[in-house]
């Protein structure tokens, strides 16, 4: 038998440290650390990487400079140990008199944008809107960089990217900003002009307090070629129809370059809808380039264009030209009039004609051949024959090369009639892929994109229209991964199977539940993905009225803590409810480490309880770790048993789901653990109940159980599957089992009553029998935080109870029998002798009977002291699990001695084998002894006289 420790938790915290709270996963509300917490409303955190120091910054928006409606922006930074570098509470990133902001309304979550980015020196840059106060009217596109000490570069409300002109009509929107690998960024912007939306995107760098700018521009340059007959036949015009961008999103292509999403209508009929993209690249070396153009008489003319090694260009150009009609004359009238043409517009359609094109993203992989793979998605539906189709996420993967100075598509080329080389040259090949991403939905929803390494993850939390009941909102998280076929192909692949077949709509990993009770309901926000470069990526979901969970992902879209990952808070903080919002998580370069920032509106003295928190994760790369658990409390309620947090658990996290109960009552009101079930089969919802006995412990027929009992009710169950189940219990309810029955010595001694109770989640406050139940042994039992565990196998759920394991007591070289409690045709006994497998019997000097119903044991040695004995019946069914105790109790018939075998139950002195027992008496021990355990009573007088000591082997 294994010997156990109670183990006790203690968290020490300095105020002049200043570090990590914790690194070891605890995931206490008291844990959670402060980033900012002054008056009125701090929200919308941000959380970036710092470079190359390996800090963190947490970036937000801050009302405490005025009780109306003006918004800072402020900042704190982290070193790598957590030691928080800035000024308490966040310093200034903007000192503007109007309103500066980053997160604008939009459909899209903030938190699926980028606004801010490290310049690789330890600082950062962050892009922003700088609003009038009172109108909105004035919004000018701002960039701040803040340097390593916390210090602004540009005074006032910031640098000006541009602002509206007096006159114009234009306004301005949408601000993003990304790094661009060169300690510089990039930056873009809508600018609405007569219902038009134009998206500028350009390079910048700060070079010693002076904004150096490297070129950019307008990304969805759009013209239209319209035709009419004419005089001479067919004249073709060129409109400027102008488009409206309805979203859009940018992102770093790995080659110092920024890439450009727009889900996109040219104003005109004969356009529609577009999923449009482009990319703004960087020189790599100085490059001059040939091309033909027409001249105005149609004569093919040599063109040369040179490109600036560090300046950035633009890939896809509106590119026209035109030339002169002349026909007629000979007596009669001569026409003359322009030919326009369009040779490229300035986008590329990724896809055109859909109904609509909602939330576009995009990442960018990397391989070890000549190519990049950009993976495109986006929200589209379709229209076929008068129907509307699902919402469902579509993805588009383009092969990009690594050009050594700019990209073929500008290269010299000496076709004049397109405005760009078509000519690609021989590349690694991409397999085609334009597929789906994740399940169709009834409803518009957001989705997460990320994408890092040779790994992208998609997740979001969609309202399908399978009809399945009850019609609630499932989460779902895809894995692609870029794999090598052979030495010159690559294939963009789903990482996410099923049985061999591509799973095209994602893992279910969660799903909601409506009870229409705010206790066992569940319901989430947006689930997100954030990766680092080299493809290790961390999960995350704010739980509403709860807290965040998090987890990192292993193989496909495994959740390694744990079904809808591990659930960093409470929702209670001093026995009082909160709410732990806009949770935005960021994971190192290494993937060990990560730091999720949040929005908490606990009260604190002092506070308004809008503030923002953050928390340290470790561990995330370690694949055979799992957070510990909180400490194991008593969870009371005066008026009966205590649901616990529901969970759903899908069968797809593959690791143990902690079930945990909130109780209020008591003198240690908190979370608990209860229960915890492996995350292999599709359970569904499942709910779980606990009754907490107070009072002298409970007995059935003198025989005493644990006061505490659970209920576990499951929407499914898998037939004949085996489901592992831990249950948890405290220090104090064990200490009390073991007073009321002095032969359990620790939890191996320990037994499961599993009652089937027709999957209700009707809880008993006591036991009595019912038809059906079965005794389980634990595979293990151990000590855990504040209490044990106890570890079964079942193939169903209903009440659980505990007590002793059925025992049989016999002293050394005595004999006895087991005798099963299963009937069948075939038996085979099995025993245990360490605690983990079972392995067969055969028939010896000690065993007879092992292919019967009754095993039985003759003249057994100690040595056989706590081995454990079942029986195999039919080769399926397995009897109840008995335990052998070899024991000694004192007598004390004779005298007072130890030594003395006729003060012995058995006859003889305990050996180093055997478990001492010694209820009453006095005892004197005169010579070195041991015993494999020894438990004794209070009031017993036990002595060991000077220069001799008892060994307890156990």
């Amino acid at each position: 038998m294994k010997h156990l420790l109670n183990l006790v938790f203690i968290t020490i915290t300095s105020a002049a440290s200043a570090q990590w709270s914790n690194t070891d996963n605890q995931f206490f509300d008291t844990l959670h650390m402060p980033v900012s917490t002054s008056v009125l409303v701090q929200k919308n955190p941000i959380v970036i990487n710092s470079f190359p120091d390996g800090g963190y910054f947490v970036i937000w928006e801050d009302e405490r400079n005025s009780a109306t409606t003006k918004t800072d922006i402020y900042a704190q930074k982290y070193d790598a140990a957590g030691k928080r570098l800035w000024a308490e509470n966040g310093v200034p990133v903007t000192n503007g008199p109007n309103a500066q902001r980053y997160a604008f309304s939009s459909n899209q979550d903030y938190r699926n944008r980028s606004f801010a980015a490290t310049d690789s020196t330890g600082g950062f840059y962050l892009c922003y809107i700088d609003d009038s106060i009172t109108n909105y009217s004035w919004e000018r596109i701002m960039v701040q960089h803040m340097r390593n000490t916390g210090t602004v570069v540009f005074p006032g409300a910031g640098y000006i990217i541009t602002a509206p002109v007096s006159g114009d009509g234009s306004t301005f929107s949408a601000p993003f900003l990304i790094a661009d690998g060169s300690k510089g960024f990039y930056i873009s912007y809508s600018r609405n002009v007569l219902g038009s939306n134009y998206i500028y995107v350009y390079n910048y760098k700060d070079e010693n307090g002076n904004m150096a700018f490297y070129g950019g521009g307008r990304v969805n340059e759009n013209a239209v070629l319209t035709t009419s007959v004419a005089a001479c036949g067919i004249k073709t015009d060129l409109v400027y129809p102008g488009t409206s961008v309805s979203d859009y999103n940018i992102w770093y292509d790995l080659q110092g370059g920024c890439n450009v999403i727009m889900s996109m209508s040219g104003n005109i009929g004969s356009q529609g809808k577009m999923l449009s993209y482009n990319r703004v690249w960087r020189a790599k070396k100085d490059s001059k380039v040939k091309t033909l153009f027409r001249n105005t008489s149609s004569i093919a003319c040599p063109k040369i264009t040179e490109y600036k090694k560090g300046n950035i260009y633009i890939l896809y150009k509106l590119e026209t030209d035109y030339y002169t009609v002349i026909c007629g004359g000979g007596g009669g009238p001569v026409y003359t009039y322009t030919n326009y043409r369009l040779l490229s517009n300035g986008y590329q359609v990724i896809d055109e004609k859909a109904y609509d094109y909602n939330f576009p993203k995009g990442a960018t992989l990397t391989t070890s051949g000549d190519i990049n793979v950009d993976l495109i998605a986006v929200n589209k539906r379709t229209y076929t024959n008068n129907v509307v189709s699902d919402f469902a996420v579509q993805g588009y993967a383009y092969r990009a090369e690594k050009f050594d100075s700019i990209p073929f598509q500008r290269a010299s080329f000496s076709n004049p009639e397109i405005g760009f080389n078509p000519n690609t040259p021989t590349l690694n090949k991409l397999n085609f892929f334009r597929d789906t991403l994740l399940a169709p939905g009834r409803y518009y929803y957001d989705f997460s994109l990320a994408g890092g390494g040779s790994e992208i993850f998609s997740s979001a939390l969609i309202w399908e229209n399978d009809g399945s009941a009850p019609a609630e909102r499932k989460v779902r998280l895809q894995r692609l991964s870029i794999s090598k076929q052979n030495a010159d192909s690559f294939a963009i692949e789903y990482n996410t199977n099923i049985v061999g077949t591509p799973n095209k709509t994602g893992v279910l990993i969660g799903r909601e539940v409506s009870t229409g009770f705010g206790g066992s309901n569940i319901s989430y926000d947006l689930p997100l993905v954030t990766i680092n470069s080299s493809g290790r990526a961390l999960f995350y979901i704010r739980e509403y009225y709860r807290s965040a969970r998090v987890s990192p992902i292993s193989s496909g879209a495994e959740l390694e803590w744990g079904a809808m990952g591990k659930p960093i808070g409470t929702g209670v903080y001093n026995n009082n409810l909160y709410n732990l919002e806009q949770a935005v998580a960021s994971i190192d370069a290494l993937g060990g480490t990560g730091l999720i920032a949040f929005r908490d509106n606990r009260f604190l003295p002092g506070a308004t309880g809008e503030n923002i928190f953050m928390r340290h994760l470790n561990r995330l790369d370690d694949f055979n770790y799992s957070p510990p658990n909180k400490p194991v409390k008593l969870v009371t309620n005066p008026y009966g048993a205590t649901s616990a947090n529901p969970a759903v658990l899908c069968g797809s996290s593959k690791h143990n789901t902690t079930i945990e109960a909130y109780s209020s009552y008591g003198t240690s009101p908190g979370t608990s653990p209860i229960a915890g079930i492996m995350d292999n089969y599709n359970l569904g919802r499942v709910e779980v109940n606990i009754f907490q006995h107070s009072g002298a412990i409970r007995k059935y027929n003198g025989r005493p159980y644990l006061s505490r009992n659970i209920t576990i009710k499951t929407e499914y169950l898998p037939s004949g599957a085996d489901i592992s189940l831990i249950l948890f219990f405290t220090t104090e309810e064990f200490d009390a089992l073991k007073a009321a029955d002095n032969t359990i010595l620790d939890p191996g001694y320990l037994s499961v009553i599993r009652q089937p109770n027709g999957n209700l989640l009707t809880t008993p406050n006591a036991y009595t029998p019912v038809l059906g139940e079965e005794v389980l042994t634990p595979i293990i039992a151990d000590s855990v935080a504040g209490g044990y565990q106890l570890k079964i196998i079942v193939k169903d759920f209903g009440n659980f109870f505990i007590q002793k394991i059925s025992t049989v007591q016999l002293c050394k070289g005595a004999s006895g029998s087991f005798v099963s409690d299963v009937t069948g045709t075939t038996y085979q006994w099995q025993v245990n002798t360490d605690g983990t497998n079972f392995n067969a019997l055969s028939n010896t000097a000690n065993y007879g009977g092992t292919n019967t119903g009754t095993l039985q044991l003759t003249n057994i040695p100690s040595s056989c002291n706590g081995y454990r004995y079942r029986c195999v019946i039919d080769g399926t069914k397995v009897s109840k699990t008995f335990y052998l105790q070899v024991a000694n109790v004192w007598t004390g018939a004779i005298n007072t001695a130890w030594e003395n075998p006729g003060n012995w139950s058995c006859g003889t002195i305990p050996d180093d084998n055997t478990d001492v027992v010694i209820s009453a008496g006095t005892v004197v021990l005169n010579s070195n002894q041991s015993c494999r355990s020894f438990k004794i009573n209070p009031g017993v007088s036990f002595t060991v006289n000077s220069g001799f000591k008892l060994t307890v082997t156990n």
